[in-house]
């Protein structure tokens, strides 16, 4: 492989880039350089790559680069998969499984899915990122995540290039992780998912005012799908910022989960608490409501903020570094923490 500072091809699809920006591979957009970026067509070059011995030993899988925040330069190989399509392998019963490269675009999938009748997913609508960025995250939104849908995915050992299949059992499957961010962290590309959808759906409304969304805009009482990812959509366009507009990465925390005892000292004080109980135990508790409690709805600092209509949201306002951006969150958990004795966990991945 011949390499240089643009990109450059190989006998097969493979690019590569050296010391590049990544500004355009992340939704935050900082300016960060990595030393090595690999783009990787399909499967099989994958597998043909990954077979080689590794320039570094510090290769980092992105997808749409959603949930990175870079603080600083990647000093490695950043690898992504750019494969695409669509198969269903199984249609049985209430069921349709399907097979979808990890390439693409997770509302893509979504878009098709509820184009074809098939429920499940359609509360996580708009999402940014890749297919194969679901398991890792265990994406979720509106009541659903994306473990519920899940049947299994293939992978490729960054080690060796050889691949191996795991199954919903197999993942460990938790509130915004897998065992991806766990014992297998950065040691697999995932090449392709299987989802099992419904082909008889039933919508979920409850969570939120999507219930009250999805029948003012569709005339219903009663929503179908269609209605259900056209509310999500709506609601998601009116609270979250285009992060080609306006770097992002979403949800920047994690809700907390606390104690019943904490919460029933917390709602004294605060008569319009948010929260959601938890089957597991526990309290739920939006983080973006404790973040707007703490002041920083709002907030500026430098080139770094908090939305004004989300303060979930932790934004670039230009010419942030990821450095800005990392301080203003450590300040929003040190300030929570300060006030109301909980933890923030970051939901966005920070290197």
């Amino acid at each position: 492989m011949i390499k240089c500072s643009e990109a450059v091809k190989e006998l097969y699809i493979m690019i590569q880039y050296n010391n590049h920006s990544i500004k355009e591979f992340h939704t935050f957009h900082t300016d960060a350089r990595t030393r090595l970026l690999t783009i990787l067509a399909n499967e099989k070059e994958a597998q043909q790559y990954l077979s080689k011995p590794a320039e570094s030993t510090n290769r980092l899988v992105i997808g749409g680069g959603s949930n990175l925040l870079f603080t600083r330069d990647f000093e490695g190989e950043l690898i992504q998969i750019d494969n695409k399509g669509f198969e269903i392998i199984e249609e049985k019963g209430l069921w349709v499984w399907v097979k979808v490269a990890a390439g693409e675009n997770w509302n893509t999938l979504v878009q098709w899915a509820v184009e074809h009748g098939y429920g499940g997913i359609e509360n996580l609508s708009y999402i940014p990122g890749t297919v194969g960025a679901a398991p890792v995250q265990n994406i979720g939104a509106y009541g659903v995540e994306f473990k519920e849908v899940f049947n299994s995915l293939e992978a490729i050992d960054l080690a060796d290039g050889s691949k191996q299949n795991f199954y919903l059992q197999e993942l460990d499957f938790d509130y915004r992780y897998s065992i991806f961010k766990g014992s297998l962290k950065n040691k697999f590309l995932i090449s392709s998912v299987v989802v099992k959808l419904a082909r008889y759906p039933k919508v979920t409304l409850d969570y939120g005012n999507l219930k009250e969304m999805a029948q003012s805009m569709s005339g219903k009482k009663i929503p179908d799908i269609v209605d259900v990812r056209n509310a999500v959509i709506a609601i998601r366009k009116t609270k979250l910022p285009n992060p080609d507009e306006l770097g992002n990465a979403g949800s920047f925390f994690k809700n907390p989960i606390i104690t019943h005892e904490h919460f029933d000292d917390m709602a004294e004080l605060y008569h319009d608490i948010v929260s959601y109980p938890q089957k597991g135990g526990g309290v739920k508790l939006p983080a973006a409501w404790l973040i707007e409690k703490a002041g920083f709805k709002g907030f500026v600092s430098g080139q770094a903020g908090v939305h004004p209509k989300h303060a979930l949201i932790l934004i670039n306002l230009g010419k942030a570094q990821g450095g800005e951006i990392y301080q203003l969150s450590q300040l929003i958990q040190q300030k929570v923490m300060e006030i109301f004795g909980i933890p923030l966990e970051p939901e966005v991945i920070i290197l």
